[in-house]
């Protein structure tokens, strides 16, 4: 087998990786509330993602700036700390398909947060595709009342749509100040100041918690948040950016919503009716116009 080929099935990996994180949440969402699965997640990623760390550490010398610690922390405390907030949150609030969809905007609020700091023209074919995308985002809300929304609220979605625009914040501020550490460090600092941060709520949501009630299935779709969405589709993903660009990476992104909406059809029974489809393609077509027009 080719280098090429064994590369492409680890991005389709992370891909699905990322995509059974939905399937996961839901799973573990009906015995967790879901702040106290969100400090759970940051916590057992903390852990895990820890020794990966310092393994890359042997490879580049241990962070000593102060200013880079302080921006990585920034950047990752407020990009995926609060974007898992809000994701974990909506998740609890809504439909995996719902969610899956809404996130898949997320690089258009990359580019409008970009082109706000100056860091990328925003050109009309672009503003085209975001009204695209976003009549889709609205078409999902107008049909919600139809079987394939059965379980979403307008209150988880719009939390998962902040949640992408948390990250697409993240996003947009890594391209200005360009963190010299790479991912794996961002990551680190995310998980481990997110653990920090959420200490007291962590404390405060296990209190009166009867964690002897929760069974083995929820335990082990907290761990695989931590371990195969947090850290092991991460990995692939900065492993695979040292060999081919970004962009074609980012191609594969199309296929989560396809996967998660298929994952949660056949082990949650989620519907997936026409009006949800049409609204999918049409933030997709948009998402497309955008990146590949502008």
């Amino acid at each position: 087998m080719s280098p090429h080929f064994i590369l492409y099935c680890l991005i389709t990996l992370m891909v699905m990786f990322w995509s059974g994180n939905y399937i996961a949440a839901k799973i573990a969402l009906r015995e967790i509330p879901s702040v106290l699965l969100m400090c759970l997640r940051t916590l057992f990623a903390a852990i895990l993602i820890v020794p990966v760390y310092w393994r890359q550490a042997k490879k580049n010398p241990p962070l000593r700036d102060w200013r880079e610690a302080g921006l990585l922390a920034a950047l990752g405390v407020l990009g995926i700390t609060m974007n898992q907030f809000f994701w974990t949150t909506g998740v609890a609030r809504t439909t995996v398909v719902h969610s899956s969809m809404i996130i898949g905007t997320t690089p258009l609020w990359v580019l409008a947060i970009a082109g706000m700091m100056r860091l990328e023209r925003v050109t009309w074919p672009k503003l085209a595709g975001m009204a695209i995308a976003l009549t889709g985002v609205g078409l999902l809300q107008f049909f919600r009342g139809g079987a394939s929304a059965k379980g979403a609220t307008l209150e988880g979605d719009l939390l998962v749509l902040l949640g992408g625009i948390t990250l697409a914040a993240m996003t947009a501020a890594g391209k200005r100040y360009r963190p010299r550490s790479g991912g794996i460090a961002l990551n680190a600092f995310a998980y481990v100041g997110g653990t920090i941060v959420l200490a007291p709520a962590l404390w405060w949501f296990s209190r009166d918690f009867d964690f002897s009630r929760v069974s083995p299935a929820a335990w082990t779709a907290v761990l695989y948040m931590a371990l195969f969405s947090s850290i092991g589709g991460y990995v692939i993903f900065y492993y695979a950016l040292q060999h081919i660009p970004a962009s074609r990476i980012a191609a594969f992104q199309y296929l989560q919503p396809v996967f998660a909406s298929v994952m949660a059809m056949v082990l949650l029974g989620e519907s997936l009716t026409a009006p949800a489809v049409a609204a999918g393609g049409m933030i997709f077509a948009g998402v497309y116009v955008t990146e590949r027009f502008g």
